[in-house]
């Protein structure tokens, strides 16, 4: 009797484990209906000041609503005091106040949100700003995708 239980629930167990064509039940991970479309629309490389250097590349993408800038995963700078991430626009002199998105904790990829009430549509440019000395660390120009 103990061998007939044991046989019937490894007969479930298999049947539960598997579908009709008696492939495994499971979906990959990156199935297109459970991945959020992401959009990029500009891109661009940096360039440092004379007392800083930064390379790498930037790029904005918009994915689930949302707009984002991207520090690719080339991304460095000198190690300026209080780096952080913002938006500028050539035809208005650069570096906007009010655009800062966050601080840069590591040379690589990271990936800031535009904060609320900021349109995309009105800046051409990422900078790096020292927030506490007011003074810029690097920019990318971006070019429309």
């Amino acid at each position: 009797m103990k061998s007939l239980v044991v046989a019937a629930v490894a007969a479930l167990t298999l049947a539960a484990c598997s579908n009709q064509s008696g492939g495994s039940s499971y979906s990959q991970a990156a199935a297109p209906a459970a991945a959020s479309e992401v959009l990029v629309t500009a891109r661009g490389g940096f360039v440092g000041t004379p007392k800083f250097q930064v390379t790498g590349t930037t790029e904005i993408f918009r994915r689930d609503g949302q707009w984002f800038v991207r520090l690719g995963p080339n991304f460095s700078e000198s190690g300026a005091p209080d780096p952080k991430v913002a938006l500028g626009n050539k035809s208005a002199g650069g570096y906007q106040a009010g655009t800062i998105l966050g601080l840069i904790e590591a040379n690589g990829e990271s990936i800031y949100a535009l904060k609320p009430g900021l349109d995309i549509g009105d800046y051409d440019q990422v900078w790096i700003w020292c927030e506490k000395f007011n003074v810029p660390i690097g920019h990318a120009d971006l070019t429309l995708l």
